[in-house]
């Protein structure tokens, strides 16, 4: 779209978190001068917040890094010499492929974020060719452990917004108020509509503020518990859809027995919730028809019970009759017109005997590549003959890369790719992975970034990664291969100075490292093979000609899929599990090693399992809860962003201020049995008394940022108070603990 000769509106996809709103750009004389939603965008409507609009600052910000870096000094001493893209790809690759020669390409490993491009997909590509199955990320603990649960148990992911004509909603340990924000309306237009709500939070949030009709204000970390307590009700009253349960769900009679001992009162007293507001809440749920219960990401962040809790909602959303009808909860497929996930990640030329030395995989196997193959076996000729999503798993065990490089246990981890990510400040035990990167163990650390964070100090090169209004950004749910949909943006501009995107870091090195029949020229062609099939169907020329005239397309909507008649075999379709059936008592699971029902345990932190602990570490903390207009550990140092939110904030209960002798708006410290950090005191009844609610995600870009401060990551940074230890992480999957965990908080000294 051009407005005037030197005014030009682009179409773009945001990249300011992983909804990724429609955005108009406005150009002038080459120059990105504003940003806004655009009308009638599937996902946002025209609404973008304040994070996507300072997108402009973040592309023209003096502390974008702009050149690649190499270490010159010690790792730290923030000592850096400008190179060339070729110097460094080449001396980097040279490494590479000397400890893939000397201790095999499992040698090396990688680590990353929620992405911020497309990191997963062609970082996952790059070490598929290389050799390395050690690829860990923060979708262990976040969206994509639940989806690989989910395929487990009914073969496919559930979609996680409120549709009409849903009766009753149930948002289980999520605020999109804050989190998903430009879908939020979504919400709100339902509750007009008369759309019931049941929030499922410890905490009076926003959300539950705005839409609650029942609040239940749960103990932290018994989620599992109540939900074990709603399965009980619904079949003890018969309240559950009996045709359903009888043709589509396997091992109903084990989940009832499972279930059995979940009586109200034994959940009341596990969640501290009252009886009759669990079953009361258990009945309106069940009677609604058709009702959702929407994901939320505490769920993934629960340790020990991830799976656990997960399994049970899976069970609730079937024994109700609500899974795979309109306004309840859809199957959430991937996109039958695109090529995505496992074949662009080209993930069938990793060979069987590397996918078996995998960090963590004898553990935690679901989320690793025995039960990534196992799911796929049924997912892959359900789901087109190209199965489910990839890009962030099948990954490794995360703690597993810091043991690895660390002990040499099970062998040495030498040399760390880091895209997308500061684990430094995204990973739990923030201090262990400090060991790490400062080891001499680890003979080789890269990072690709657009600032220079607390974990790129400690780095041997640097590469400037460009942002979203420098790249065509294709949806990821798209080449994930997560959803129905397919979008993609126009770029905007241009790469400034020499910042490039990470495919064209991965591609540099994999053309060294003799991947070269394995990469497209460029993006766009890797964006074009993509969209291909999609591209002759709606007669585009090529991915950047769809951002320009399409914008976005999803498959037509496919009710009660498992009921549709299969052409090769003349029968209902069902699901895309071993069983064909919604698996209650999971197979796959079975089969794993792990338990095949839903199942409660009590978290390894709290006062009931640590009573002794408890009279050391009083109160209850929490953590993760996502908070606008900061995302995970960006932002910073963007100033329109950062006036809004200047502190890092600690959220506690009036009365426990008072008692502790802590004023509103000063400085506390919150001390776990792993570290201490300060915060800003934020008295609010909005927590309970005994709780504790730290913000994630804090380093501070205006602090000096060679080692030991390294940008004050030390400092406010909840990670340095999380563990990462066995005895905390979910068996199926590895998914840690971020909550709940055990505090003490005093105030901090003043001396002025």
């Amino acid at each position: 779209m051009q407005n005037d000769q030197n005014t030009i509106v682009k179409r773009a996809v945001c990249f300011g978190c992983w909804l990724q709103a429609g955005v108009l750009a406005t150009i002038e004389d080459g120059r990105v001068t504003g940003l806004k939603g655009e009308p009638g965008h599937p996902v946002n409507q025209g609404w973008i917040c304040e994070r996507s609009k300072a997108f402009v600052e973040h592309l023209y910000h003096e502390d974008r890094l702009n050149y690649p870096l190499k270490r010159m000094g010690a790792r730290g001493a923030g000592k850096w010499q400008k190179i060339s893209w070729q110097e460094a790809l080449d001396e980097v690759a040279e490494r590479l492929d000397q400890i893939r020669s000397q201790s095999g390409a499992e040698a090396v490993a990688s680590v990353g974020g929620t992405g911020r491009g497309f990191s997963e997909l062609f970082k996952v590509r790059f070490m598929n060719l290389f050799g390395s199955p050690n690829h860990a990320n923060a979708g262990q603990w976040c969206s994509v452990v639940s989806r690989q649960i989910h395929a487990a148990i009914y073969g496919a992911g559930a979609s996680r917004a409120v549709k009409q004509p849903c009766k009753c909603a149930v948002i289980w340990g999520g605020n999109p108020a804050e989190s998903f924000a430009c879908i939020f309306p979504q919400h709100t237009n339902a509750k007009r509509k008369g759309t019931k709500y049941i929030i499922i939070d410890p905490k009076y949030s926003e959300t539950t503020g705005r839409l609650a009709d029942h609040w239940l204000k749960l103990r932290p970390g018994t989620d599992a518990a109540l939900a074990l307590g709603w399965i009980h009700v619904i079949i003890e009253e018969n309240l559950y859809d009996k045709d359903f349960v009888d043709r589509w769900c396997h091992g109903f009679e084990a989940l009832k027995q499972r279930a059995k001992s979940y009586t109200p009162a034994v959940v009341a007293e596990i969640t501290r919730l009252p009886a009759e507001q669990i079953v009361a809440s258990a009945r309106l749920y069940a009677a609604s028809k058709p009702a959702s219960i929407i994901w939320g990401v505490k769920s993934d962040m629960q340790g020990r019970n991830v799976t656990g809790i997960t399994h049970a909602k899976c069970a609730l959303r079937a024994i109700t009759g609500n899974l795979d009808v309109t306004g309840g909860d859809m199957l959430a497929g991937p996109c039958e017109k695109a090529n995505y996930g496992a074949m662009l990640e080209y993930m069938h030329m990793l060979p069987v005997g590397q996918r078996q030395k995998q960090l963590g995989a004898e553990a935690h196997k679901l989320w690793c590549f025995p039960g990534y193959e196992m799911v796929e076996e049924y997912a892959k000729p359900y789901w087109y003959g190209k199965g489910l999503s990839a890009g962030f798993l099948p990954g490794c065990h995360e703690p597993a890369i810091w043991t690895a490089i660390l002990e040499g246990r099970p062998y040495p981890v030498r040399g760390l790719i880091c895209g997308a990510c500061n684990p430094l400040v995204a990973y739990p035990n923030t201090k262990r992975i400090y060991r790490a990167l400062k080891s001499s163990r680890l003979e080789l650390f890269v990072v690709a970034e657009q600032w220079m964070t607390p974990s790129a100090m400690l780095a041997d090169y640097v590469f400037p990664i460009t942002n979203w209004l420098e790249h065509p950004q294709l949806y990821t749910q798209t080449f994930q291969g997560s959803g129905s949909a397919a979008a993609i943006g126009e770029r905007v501009v241009a790469p400034l100075h020499e910042r490039r995107t990470d495919f064209e870091l991965y591609r540099g090195l994999g053309l060294r490292l003799g991947q070269e029949n394995y990469w497209r020229e460029s993006l766009d062609k890797e964006w074009d093979w993509c969209l291909e099939p999609l591209l002759e169907e709606l007669n585009l020329e090529n991915s950047q000609d769809f951002a320009r005239k399409q914008r976005w397309w999803s498959s037509p909507t496919v009710e009660k899929r498992y009921a549709t008649l299969d052409p090769a075999t003349g029968q209902p379709k069902g699901f895309a599990t071993p069983t064909g059936k919604v698996e209650l008592y999971s197979t796959i699971l079975e089969k794993l090693g792990y338990d095949p029902l839903p199942y409660y345990e009590e978290p390894p932190e709290t006062p009931v399992s640590q009573p002794e602990l408890a009279r050391q570490y009083p109160f209850i903390l929490i953590t993760g809860a996502r908070f606008r207009p900061m995302h995970h550990s960006e932002h910073r140092q963007i100033r329109a962003l950062r006036k809004l939110h200047p502190h890092p904030i600690a959220e506690i209960n009036p009365e426990t201020a008072r008692q502790q002798g802590i004023g509103d708006g000063e400085w506390l410290v919150i001390e776990t049995p792993r570290g201490k950090i300060k915060q800003k005191a934020k008295l609010t009844s909005r927590i309970a008394l005994r709780m504790v609610e730290s913000q994630h995600g804090w380093w501070f870009p205006e602090e000096i940022g060679e080692d030991p401060t390294l940008f004050g990551v030390f400092q406010s940074n909840v990670n340095v108070l999380t563990p990462d230890s066995e005895a905390f992480c979910d068996p199926a999957t590895g998914a840690v603990t971020f909550g709940p965990l055990l505090c003490k908080i005093y105030p901090l000294k003043k001396f002025a």
